[in-house]
């Protein structure tokens, strides 16, 4: 069973965010079966009015199985970088969602 990690937010420091993506695509996406691939990025994330609301940029990305995704994740290659994209948004939520 395959996973998608969504990472939702709103963007507050355009500069550092751009300067996470490089490193952080290197960590999470890619060919090894460690890494996930790329599926959807918008800044155009609609908010049904469900909930707390969510942000207006959604990050997806596709995994062999829910543990690739959490090994991508806690991974020593994002957590080096992931304080980078929390200090450049307005995190709305990361998630683990498993698919059929």
């Amino acid at each position: 069973m395959g996973a998608l990690l969504i990472i939702n937010y709103d963007v507050t420091d355009p500069e550092r965010l751009k300067a996470y993506r490089a490193p952080a695509g290197e960590a999470l996406v890619g060919d090894a079966p460690d890494k996930g691939t790329a599926r959807v990025f918008t800044r155009d994330t609609v908010d049904l009015g469900e909930g707390a609301g969510g942000g207006t940029n959604t990050v997806a990305l596709e995994f062999e199985s829910v543990e690739a995704a959490q090994a991508a994740y806690a991974s020593e290659a994002y957590q080096a970088v992931v304080g980078e994209r929390l200090a450049a948004t307005d995190p709305k939520f990361a998630i683990i969602v498993p698919t059929m």
